[in-house]
């Protein structure tokens, strides 16, 4: 917004300057053209009288009278007399007369013709026809000076039009920050309601152009919050209710599993299939339970100290066996502080994900990228993520192309959204990215105490 008002603020006195400029130098140049002019011209005619007067006595001097005619430097002379052409100077000649000049002279007429010479210089010619003595006097004026003039007002006022502009860009500027300043305060709490401060509201200002706008965001940010509060009260008790007959469930399925070799043929399938389906259902539950508790704020993270290299075996071996190489670099440091499980539950969740849609784990390294930073990686054997996919994953029942293709009973669509909470309230980060040798790196940094 304050570069587009910075643009039309410039612009528009970009257009005043030059509208104003434009009318200033052709008042001026108008001005002091017909002045000069009509000097010049009365000089002429004047000149034009007095060498009429002496060239009617008796065998006139020419070259005497026109050394004689007042006008110096600022202006030349010639005259055609009886056939004859008389010059001031010696650079001055009847080629220097415009031919049009000479032609209205020519017809018994005086007049005045603006020129540039062959040198470029801006000269007047004035002409006047002297009948009585069968004469054509012409006289040259340099407007060199009235030029140079001309052209340093234009140049002054080039250098006005940009300064218009750019003060008027600065207005703009200035004008649009004053106008945007009040909305930095929504700006700001949105952002913290984005971060999980639903219970953010903005004072109710005096202003009645911007009270409507705040009380429709505070009533927008109430909205939210007891809508979300809704939700997660929902999700939790649903979550809870289902638990303690899911957990029933799940006990009568394990005394079944047990006495499997006494079950007909035709039962052991449909009973694989239901033990399949209450593991994968326990495992929603809880990560559900897990999310409820998440949202709302009621989440305890732990302050263990935890030793990296047996945190990453416990769950290399949990998740994957034995065989996967974990490489730790001499410069991170052994142990860290940090909710054990809560990272315990986000790694394994990478891990899990990498075992159903990846092939598995190929390699798990640890490294210090900068001090007070902790970063894991973790290379699976898969074909690698969508860029488009990479920030999606992370969201809630999120399974990308390649969860959708192992089927709809592969996993919940909940680990690596838990994932991302989870290293959120360690003040962390995760994201994915292409391996150096082929498929997919998911990337876990989390910041240390130095």
């Amino acid at each position: 917004m304050r570069v587009r008002a910075t643009a039309a603020f410039g612009a528009t006195g970009l257009l005043v300057a030059v509208a104003g400029a434009g009318l200033t130098y052709a008042a001026a140049s108008r001005y002091l053209v017909e002045q000069r002019e009509s000097t010049a011209i009365h000089q002429a005619y004047v000149n034009a009288r007095l060498a009429r007067n002496i060239l009617r006595g008796q065998e006139p001097d020419v070259r005497a009278l026109l050394a004689s005619l007042p006008g110096g430097t600022a202006s030349e002379t010639i005259l055609r007399y009886r056939g004859e052409v008389f010059a001031t100077s010696v650079a001055i000649g009847p080629n220097q007369i415009p031919p049009s000049l000479e032609r209205v002279v020519g017809q018994g007429h005086a007049g005045h013709q603006r020129y540039r010479d062959a040198a470029g210089e801006l000269r007047l010619a004035v002409g006047v026809p002297v009948a009585a003595v069968e004469a054509d006097y012409y006289e040259l004026f340099s407007l060199a000076e009235l030029d140079r003039t001309l052209e340093l007002l234009a140049q002054s006022l080039a250098i006005g039009v940009a300064g218009a502009a750019l003060v008027a860009a600065m207005v703009g500027w200035v004008a649009a920050s004053r106008l945007v300043r009040p909305l930095r305060p929504v700006a700001d709490a949105a952002e913290r309601i984005a971060g999980g401060a639903l219970d953010t509201r903005l004072e109710v200002p005096a202003d009645p152009d911007l009270r409507r706008l705040i009380e429709a965001f505070n009533r927008m940010a109430a909205a939210l919050e007891a809508r979300i509060e809704r939700e997660t009260r929902f999700a939790a008790d649903v979550s809870h209710e289902v638990r303690s007959p899911l957990a029933a469930v799940a006990a009568a399925v394990e005394i079944i599993n047990r006495r499997r070799d006494q079950l007909p043929p035709q039962v052991t399938e449909a009973f694989t299939v239901l033990s399949e389906k209450v593991s994968l259902f326990q495992r929603m539950v809880l990560d559900l339970l897990e999310i409820s508790r998440l949202d709302g704020g009621t989440a305890v993270v732990s302050d263990d100290v935890i030793d990296v290299r047996h945190l990453l075996d416990r769950i290399a071996a949990l998740h994957s066996g034995d065989g996967i190489p974990i490489q730790v670099d001499a410069e991170v440091p052994s142990h860290i502080r940090g909710d054990r499980r809560r990272l315990a539950q986000a790694l394994g969740n990478i891990f899990d994900n990498a075992n159903r849609y990846a092939g598995g784990v190929r390699r798990v390294g640890v490294s210090a990228p900068r001090p007070g930073s902790l970063r894991i990686e973790i290379d699976d054997e898969g074909p690698g993520v969508d860029e488009e996919e990479r920030d999606a994953i992370f969201g809630r029942f999120a399974r990308g192309v390649a969860g959708t293709a192992a089927g709809s009973s592969s996993g919940t669509g909940l680990g690596l959204a838990l994932t991302a909470e989870h290293i959120r309230l360690h003040a962390g980060s995760v994201w994915v990215e292409d391996a150096e040798a082929g498929g997919a790196r998911f990337v876990v940094e989390l910041p240390v105490e130095s």
